[in-house]
């Protein structure tokens, strides 16, 4: 990484640790050249992971646009959430994500990491999300599917 200031390779991490979500690595850099600091924000890179569809039972790349897109969709008529709310669902998701140890992980149970984050922020935006995911045909289908939550 080259200074943003002088244009310098010589940074030095002078600290690190964990943002309080645990989302992301918090730096602190100093120029060794124009003794300027900076600070960078690091997090995984999921390009590891594939999602397996159960219709048809083929694994695509895992795509964080995606998954934002379906989650905004979800606080679509939600003013109570910005964009650097649903950016901070989608890290939390990723999060989960990564502590199950997964490479590949089944739709289902992707859906079911969404609910569970978005669940206590809200109800509405959960039900939509949940609606829009499992395609219930009736009110019998509807409840077959909060008991499986």
């Amino acid at each position: 990484m080259k200074c943003p200031i002088c244009g310098s390779k010589g940074l030095k991490t002078t600290n690190s640790r964990p943002t309080l979500s645990d989302t992301q690595t918090w730096r602190r850099k100093s120029c060794q050249k124009c003794q300027s600091s900076i600070t960078t924000y690091e997090k995984p890179d999921m390009s590891w992971l594939s999602v397996k569809h159960a219709k048809d039972n083929k694994s695509t790349p895992y795509k964080r646009f995606i998954l934002a897109k379906s989650i905004s969709e979800a606080f679509n008529d939600n003013n109570e959430h910005g964009i650097a709310d649903i950016d901070s669902l989608v890290d939390t998701v990723e999060i989960k994500i990564i502590k199950s140890k997964l490479t590949i992980i089944n739709n289902n149970e992707l859906i079911k990491i969404v609910l569970n984050t978005i669940k206590p922020i809200s109800l509405r935006a959960y039900m939509q999300y949940l609606a829009s995911h499992s395609n219930p045909h009736s009110q019998r289908d509807l409840n077959s599917l909060l008991s499986k939550l």
